[in-house]
């Protein structure tokens, strides 16, 4: 771990504990001297050589300014020095719950509302993104949020932009799961909103099935190129519509699904936006 409990960076944050980390860095609980419970997703040094910090910092500055009720907050961007290293990190706001990925583990598939209300929830946050051209690339269930501070449970996004380039993933042995979200021009370094889309449609689809549109184990890979052709192999075969494993799914629902899952850039939904519109049309 970078930081320990205790330690005050920037004489602004103070470690209260360590809560895990994931592809591009390691993440605290801090205490901001005036604002409260925040938390600091330190980035790893392996995920910032192969960067454009400047880019980073732009987009970050950009999200600074891009408030929703379903979006995580990124209230600054910075660095600190640690026995002479450089680090960098981003304060965003605290979410007191768990990951989508966290539930998925527990209950595997989830009750069909819940998952209507996940889903909408979140895309309510992507459609706002795009509507201010971001574009998320990364969504998975790790960076879906969940909030239980009311009563109602509550979907965010979180972790806008750090999915820079396919080719700076490489290096990060455990960001290969996330390849599995990728749309398939992703693997081009081509990122639309639309990509997003079809991301978000393979976590629509885990959540009521339980399953992957496409199964596939991503071991034993040596680089990205086994990756990309393993994944593009296995999706020449047609997904199975999400009620073939749970009978509570419509047709209609099976449709948007679908349609969002679509290989082809011109048969998907363009946006989060128009996700959002088709599921809503038809609950």
């Amino acid at each position: 771990m970078i930081l320990k409990r205790g330690e005050i960076i920037n004489n602004t944050y103070t470690v209260k504990f360590f809560i895990g980390q994931g592809a591009f860095g390691e993440v605290y609980r801090v205490e901001h001297k005036f604002l409260g419970l925040q938390v600091l997703k330190v980035l790893k040094a392996e995920y910032v050589s192969s960067s454009d910090l400047d880019t980073l910092i732009k987009e970050a500055l950009i999200l600074s300014k891009l408030t929703h009720e379903n979006i995580v907050r990124v209230f600054e961007t910075n660095n600190f020095k640690k026995e002479d290293k450089l680090f960098y990190f981003l304060a965003m706001e605290f979410v007191s719950g768990e990951s989508l990925s966290d539930l998925l583990k527990r209950e595997i598939t989830l009750p069909f509302k819940k998952a209507i209300k996940i889903q909408t929830d979140f895309l309510k946050g992507l459609a706002k993104a795009h509507s201010s051209s971001i574009i998320h690339r990364d969504i998975n269930p790790d960076n879906i949020l969940l909030s239980y501070d009311n009563t109602e449970l509550k979907g965010l996004l979180s972790d806008f932009g750090l999915a820079q380039k396919v080719t700076n993933l490489e290096k990060i042995s455990n960001a290969a799961g996330r390849y599995l979200y990728f749309a398939p021009e992703c693997f081009s370094d081509i990122y639309l909103p639309t990509s997003d889309v079809f991301s978000a449609g393979i976590v629509f689809y885990r959540m009521l099935t339980g399953k992957s549109p496409w199964e596939l184990e991503l071991t034993n890979f040596n680089d990205f190129s086994e990756v990309t052709k393993s994944i593009i192999i296995s999706r020449r075969k047609k997904p199975l519509a999400p009620s073939f494993f749970n009978n509570e799914i419509s047709k209609d629902i099976d449709k948007v699904v679908l349609t969002s899952l679509e290989l082809n850039i011109e048969n998907r939904y363009k946006s989060g936006t128009d996700f959002l519109a088709a599921i809503n049309k038809v609950i």
